[in-house]
């Protein structure tokens, strides 16, 4: 048991000594508060936790351990519901957009719509977030903050949400933002370790400027903690982790499922758009990635999306397959997988109403382009390992 009271010291002190010094102290509190000490639940560790903590502490890494141990949702819960959630979000968006390269927290206040009737307001923060799209988009991604005080309606296991935005306000990039919630949708549909997302309709409102609010959808996305939570798993973030270091079965899975959108924007060993799960319930010491942010997939597509200089492809929309060199023996049962998902990922985007008839038109034929290699599976197998890696 003292191993686990170690380990939580640990994580405790590395958080605070590797984060820049740049940052302010509020996103050290942010970053501390989602690593919420487990020092008062040693007496519940069991035998697999203590397997898992040994491990991690072996590798010197840092988790996220009690965050399953943290009520997932007090009330509203986000992402009990597939369809549309309507969203008000009034701050100062001139300000918020201002401090995109040197990202700091607004007051705001969310109205979220309950049904035709209800909704509930609550006083909130909200800042830019992101790395590209940060200083990209004339409207940045947002991260929604919460202080999860007893007498809110509203709160939220880990504090904060992301929330995906439309980046401008242009059809081209409402397009974008549906594709890429079309891409983790279907994510859902392959893997059961897969972020929950909900599509959402906001209502910005400026405080300061009446005339510079506006309505545009976006992506509301579970954090790290939810993630963990729901998995009984820890979040892992190690640079000593290989796509070997990963459960075989979960790291086909994921590599499959980024050749069949055309997302080459990903790596374990830099934990780029990768968030890696050590599970309790199979405490092996292999990770399991989950794969997140698909703006640069050949399935959404957006014009300024552009292939790595080292890969030998011109256009995002080109398969590049990365995964491990794996056996025939290993990737056919989950090829065969794939192709009994066909009909639902084909139905998924059909049966998708806020995209026009030509984009998901365009959706469906580049989805089904990757199932007619399927055809001939020795031929797809033959492919993949053309670009497959070793590590």
């Amino acid at each position: 048991m003292k191993s686990i009271y170690y380990l939580s010291l640990v994580i405790s002190l590395s958080l605070i000594t590797t984060i820049s010094g740049a940052q302010s102290l509020e996103g050290i509190q942010d970053r501390v508060s989602e690593q919420t000490t487990a020092l008062d639940l040693v007496a519940d560790q069991t035998s697999s936790h203590d397997v898992v903590a040994d491990l991690v502490s072996a590798q010197d890494i840092v988790t996220n351990e009690s965050a399953i141990f943290e009520p997932a949702y007090n009330g509203f819960d986000f992402f009990a519901s597939e369809e549309p959630l309507e969203m008000t979000l009034s701050f100062d968006i001139r300000g918020l957009v201002k401090s995109k390269q040197k990202p700091e927290y607004f007051d705001a206040m969310l109205t979220v719509k309950e049904s035709a009737t209800d909704s509930i307001s609550q006083k909130i923060k909200v800042k830019a977030r992101g790395y590209f799209r940060c200083s990209f988009c004339a409207f940045p991604p947002i991260m929604l903050k919460f202080k999860n005080k007893s007498d809110e309606s509203i709160q939220v296991a880990g504090r904060t949400l992301k929330l995906v935005t439309h980046c401008n306000q242009t059809p081209k990039f409402e397009e974008y933002v549906l594709k890429e919630y079309l891409a983790y949708k279907l994510f859902n549909l392959v893997a059961d370790y897969s972020f929950r997302t909900r599509l959402v309709r906001i209502h910005y409102v400026d405080n300061y400027k009446s005339n510079n609010s506006y309505t545009a959808y976006g992506i509301l996305i579970e954090n790290e903690t939810m993630l963990a939570q729901r998995n009984n798993a820890v979040i892992v973030n190690s640079d000593m982790f290989t796509p070997k270091d990963m459960n075989s079965t979960e790291m086909n899975r994921v590599a499959l499922f980024n050749y069949m959108i055309g997302n080459t924007d990903w790596s374990v060993q830099m934990q780029h758009n990768i968030k890696i799960l050590m599970s309790y319930n199979m405490p092996t010491g292999k990770g399991i990635p989950v794969v997140y942010d698909f703006d640069y997939s050949g399935l959404v597509n957006t014009y300024y999306s552009v292939p790595f200089e080292e890969l030998p492809i011109k256009s995002v929309t080109e398969r590049y397959y990365q995964g491990v060199c794996t056996g025939a023996d290993q990737m056919k049962p989950l090829i065969e997988e794939f192709a009994g998902l066909k009909d639902r990922m084909l139905g998924t985007i059909q049966d998708f109403p806020y995209l026009s008839k030509n984009d998901k038109k365009q959706a469906e034929s580049y989805i089904s382009s990757f199932y007619s290699l399927y055809k001939n599976k020795n031929y797809m197998i033959s492919q993949l390992n053309s670009t497959c890696r070793t590590f």
